[in-house]
């Protein structure tokens, strides 16, 4: 692949070869990377290891947010049926929708839905995840000087 983009780049120059791979590549994996950790990470979501950790809790443990129509379309709604893909990743696609709301219907107190728009669940996650904290069985995000976002009595 290097020796692609090299030719590429001297028949054409670098900034054609830049704009045409190189900028498209790192806008497609940073929103994939936005896009994964705002599945995965929340103030309020806790995290477990060993014998606090089983598969179905940690399944249960990714966000369902809204992020639009054309994403929703683009992604196969990937974002916000997220939940049911950790619980059970062979259902397709075309099904997750009827999943996640089967799944929303019966475990109300375990699935996880954020409505918020996207610009300000990524500043409260950037800003409120800063680091792990163990509090009891679990992991618990907390701001900086020490200060839980999850508080520290509910085990």
């Amino acid at each position: 692949m290097v020796g692609v983009l090299t030719a590429w780049a001297m028949k054409f120059g670098f900034w054609h070869m830049a704009a045409l791979y190189l900028g498209p590549l790192a806008v497609t994996n940073c929103w994939l990377v936005l896009y994964t950790w705002l599945q995965h990470t929340d103030v309020d979501v806790p995290h477990y290891e060993g014998k606090n950790w089983s598969f179905i809790k940690g399944a249960f443990m990714s966000i369902d947010r809204p992020y639009g129509p054309l994403f929703d379309f683009l992604h196969h709604r990937i974002g916000s049926t997220h939940v049911v893909h950790h619980i059970d990743c062979t259902i397709p696609h075309y099904r997750a929708l009827a999943a996640t709301k089967a799944v929303e219907k019966n475990f109300p107190e375990h699935y996880l839905y954020d409505p918020t728009p996207l610009p300000q669940a990524t500043w409260r996650v950037a800003t409120g995840c800063i680091a792990v904290e163990q509090r009891g069985p679990k992991w618990v995000f907390v701001q900086g000087e020490g200060k839980p976002a999850l508080p520290a009595a509910s085990a």
